[in-house]
This record gives structure tokens, C-alpha cells and sequence, in this order.
């Protein structure tokens, strides 16, 4: 944590160096002696700038040398408590140094929404996040190198992914495995490639899978494709390499299943995505006919099931929704076309009103209709999360990016990921208390601050609350 260098400054006896939460300042501290066999330090008595030691009453006045005694809590203390254990794991696979950094990078992306990684630095200092763990070098090199190490050795990765596949993947868990496209500018890595999408908007993609618990939402492991390869190989690849048995593939209209038997033929792995509203099966089964009340979203859930033999012999099973609001959506949007053409056909739209609002999901797995619904829902819901960190890569210090980087980087979102829905997980469990959105939640937890008069910097009181933040912080545990 301290270089030699700094340690063999000129100082007082009897004292001990540490880091401070200034990069390039170090704090010189006063040794009291030792208690059950582990040394005591005291007071802080001066630091060593520039290669020198300074007396601590003869410190620079320089405002660029004065520790920041305001510091953003709120959030960085909700983020830390749902993520903290992650860095225990961390610790499994790489050192203390790495793994506090690593874990501090994914802690303030979650926080700060957005943030660029040459940012990331201030972020730590003017958070609580550089108290929670203090002495944690994160400049603009540092994180450069540090992404691009853990790329470099993706064993390392691979054991992390593996372990929580063990931990958390047990014979009741439905795994639910997911695949998204992000946009790759970089000219230099081998990820980058043209998936289908991609090539007809002529921009190059990388392909990242993720597997989640479906019932936690939260995510078990992620490895990251050529955004060029055939979904169905990554996928193959994926479930071997962190050997998941048992799990349901979460797919769009254009994933080629019919291409990928092979992936599925033990019935184990399940597979589930929307079909073409041309498709004709549901007319075909009778689906529209056969609907009944799902589920109470806005606008009211009716759904259907059927089933029938496919072409290679394998049952393939239908389920049919219609969400009431979807529904009245489409059908105001037909009549405001039709009126501005003014060609409205009373048989053609009598024709197509049945299809408004309606989805039809075809699986190799006989599931339960309302469990059908809630896992595609479940999709989106990553996917919203997924979002915040899909322009990471194209903010880094080049914009230029190898293989090892974009491994790395994606890593970090990976544990991102799991803190962001671990604290709209704690969100969920009290919404009705909050009576709040998560975003305003967000929006009050920024605001909470704490500062410090102590020359030691022990003692940070929080800044006044008012009534509601005070409820919300006791209610979210912060």
C-alpha cells in the first residue's frame, strides 16, 4: 500500500507511515506501543509530500493539499451494504490490493451513474467510499492497468464466475441465461464484430451472456463473445465452461433455436423466446379464443397455452398474453393511422383487433403460463440495468480497446451489475413503506452527506436530515 520509497523518507522514531486519501500525500502517525501482539498507532504528527517529510502544523496551506472533509454518504452507504461480501470473494482469487480496488471501481460505477473511469478517482475521494476503504490508489493509470490485468488473466475471472455457480446454483434455482448485444467501436480487440443486428445499422457489437437467478434477479456468472459468432455457440460454450445442467435460455425473435438442437436435446436446458405475430400458430392452436385472466398489471394480463409437434418430432409448447394496456395502445394507434389515410376498414380492422397488445412465446419446456410471462419480464428488468454500464468501454482513456480490456471492464460491470440489483432488490422489499420510486430513492440518498471538523478525521457527522431521509435511511438499514 506504501511504496518503499516513501518509507524510507527521513521521519521521527517511533513512527509509522499510511496512506491518505490524497494520491502522492501519506500520512506519518505516531506508534503508541502494541495490544495483544498488534501494534497501536496514534495521532497523525505530519505527512510526507513530494518525496519529503512536512510537521503537521507546518503543512502547506495549498487548498490542492486539504484533505475533503465533505463526502457524499447516502448511496455509497446503501451500494457498500448490499455489495460488501463481494469483496470477501474477491479476496478468494486475488490479492487484498487488487480486490479492494476491483471492488471500489464496481462500487462507485453503481453509485455514480455513468461515471467515466478517469473520473473515478474524484468520485472515490468526494464519496464515503474513500473512508469505507481509504488508501486505495484508483488514478486514471492505475484503473487502465488494472482492467486490462484482469483481462489478461481470465483465469481468474473464470474462477470467481465459477465459484458463485456453485454457491448459488442448486437443484430448486431457475437459472435464467441471457444474452445482449453492446456496441463495440474499437478497432484493435478480436470481440468486435458484426452480429446480425449490428451489420444492417453497420456497427460492430460484442455479444455478452449473462445467467441470473430468476427469483433474486441477481446475477450468477457473465462471459463476454464476438459480437459475430451464431448466438447458439456462445451459449453451447457458456453452459459447459461454468457447467450449468439445468436452465432456461432467454432469446429474441431472431436467435436461430431451430439451429441448435444440440444445446437442448437433454431437455435440461430450456429455451424460450417471442415469435413473429405472422407466425399463424396461434391461430393455428386457437390461442386468441382460449385466453383467461393471468395477472393484475396495469391494463389487465390474459394468456393462453397450446402446444404441437415440431418438425424434428420435439413437442414445442405456446403461450399467448395480451396486456390490456398494450392492447388499447395499438388499437388508438390503428384507427389515427387509418383516419389519416382515410382508409379504415371495419373487417380488416375487426381482423387484426384480436392481435393488438398480444405476444406469443414458443419453449422446448412445459412451463407454467404466469412463470412464462414474469421471466420475460424479468429480461427487461436486467436489461434496464444493463444499460447503465454499456458505454463504459467508450468512455476509458483511449477509446481504444484490446481483448484483455474489454474482459476487464466488463468484469467490474459484471459486479456493477449484481450491486445495482441487490439495492433495488432492498428497494422492492420496502416499496410500500418508501412510497417513493427507486429513482427518487436514488435522488434523496445523493443528497445525505457527511463532514468532519476532526483533525484526524475519526470523527464525520452526518449533515442535517429531514424527517424523510432520516425514515428512509432507517428503513433501508444505512
Amino acid at each position: 500500500m506504501v511504496p518503499e520509497s516513501i518509507r524510507k523518507v527521513e521521519r521521527p522514531t517511533n513512527t509509522v507511515v499510511a496512506p491518505s486519501s490524497k494520491e502522492g500525500v501519506y500520512l506519518v502517525r505516531e506508534r503508541k506501543g502494541f495490544k495483544n501482539g498488534m501494534p497501536v498507532n496514534g495521532k497523525v504528527i505530519g505527512h510526507i509530500i513530494d518525496g519529503k517529510y512536512v510537521k503537521k502544523d507546518k503543512l502547506p496551506k495549498r487548498i490542492s493539499l486539504r484533505d475533503i472533509t465533505y463526502k457524499y454518504y447516502g448511496k455509497a452507504a446503501f451500494a457498500d451494504g448490499a455489495g460488501k461480501d463481494l469483496l470477501g470473494s474477491l479476496k478468494a482469487v486475488y490479492d487484498e490490493n487488487d480486490s479492494k480496488k476491483i471492488y471500489c471501481v464496481a462500487l462507485l460505477r453503481s453509485v455514480f451513474d455513468g461515471v467515466k473511469d478517469y473520473q473515478i478517482e474524484d468520485r472515490y475521494q468526494k464519496s464515503f467510499v474513500s473512508q469505507f476503504y481509504p488508501g486505495v490508489s484508483l488514478s486514471r493509470n492505475v484503473i487502465c492497468n488494472l482492467i486490462s490485468g484482469l483481462g489478461k488473466d481470465y483465469k481468474g475471472i473464470s474462477d470467481f464466475m465459477e465459484s458463485r455457480v456453485k454457491a448459488m446454483v442448486k437443484k430448486e434455482t431457475d437459472v435464467l441465461i441471457d444474452g445482449m448485444l453492446k456496441q463495440n467501436t474499437s478497432s484493435v480487440n478480436t470481440f468486435s464484430g458484426f452480429s446480425y443486428k449490428g451489420r444492417i445499422k453497420g456497427i460492430a457489437d460484442i455479444s455478452i451472456i449473462y445467467a441470473v437467478d430468476s427469483k433474486t434477479r441477481e446475477p450468477i456468472c457473465m462471459k463476454v463473445y464476438k459480437g459475430n459468432l451464431p448466438d447458439f455457440s456462445n451459449y453451447r460454450d457458456f453452459l459447459e465452461e461454468f457447467k450449468i445442467e439445468e436452465g432456461l435460455i432467454i432469446g429474441d425473435k431472431g436467435f436461430p433455436f431451430d439451429n441448435s438442437q444440440d444445446t437442448f436435446k437433454d431437455g435440461k436446458v430450456g429455451f424460450i423466446r417471442p415469435l413473429k405475430r405472422n407466425s399463424g400458430v396461434a391461430e393455428r392452436l386457437d390461442l386468441f379464443s382460449r385466453m383467461n385472466f393471468v395477472g393484475s398489471v396495469e391494463g389487465g394480463l390474459l394468456g393462453s397455452k397450446g402446444s404441437e409437434k415440431g418438425k424434428d418430432g420435439e413437442t414445442r409448447y405456446y403461450y399467448c398474453f395480451q396486456d390490456g394496456k398494450r392492447k388499447m395502445k395499438e388499437d388508438l394507434d390503428y384507427m389515427r393511422r387509418a383516419k389519416k389515410k382515410n382508409a379504415f376498414d371495419n373487417s380488416e380492422y375487426l381482423r387484426k383487433q384480436r392481435k393488438f397488445g398480444t405476444v406469443v412465446f414458443v419453449s422446448n419446456m412445459d412451463l407454467k403460463l404466469e412463470n412464462v410471462y414474469e421471466y420475460y419480464k424479468l429480461r427487461w428488468e436486467i436489461e434496464l440495468v444493463f444499460k447503465s454500464y454499456k458505454s463504459v468501454l467508450s468512455q476509458t482513456t483511449t477509446r481504444e480497446h484490446d481483448d484483455y480490456s474489454v474482459n476487464g471492464s466488463e468484469f467490474i460491470n459484471f459486479l456493477s451489475t449484481i450491486i445495482t440489483i441487490r439495492m433495488q432488490n432492498k428497494y422492492m422489499e420496502n416499496k410500500d413503506e418508501l412510497a417513493m420510486t427507486y429513482n427518487e430513492v436514488e435522488e434523496k440518498l445523493s443528497d445525505i452527506i457527511k463532514a468532519t471538523t476532526d483533525p484526524d478525521e475519526k470523527v464525520w457527522r452526518t449533515c442535517t436530515l429531514n424527517s424523510t431521509e432520516k425514515k428512509l435511511m432507517e428503513i433501508l438499514g444505512i
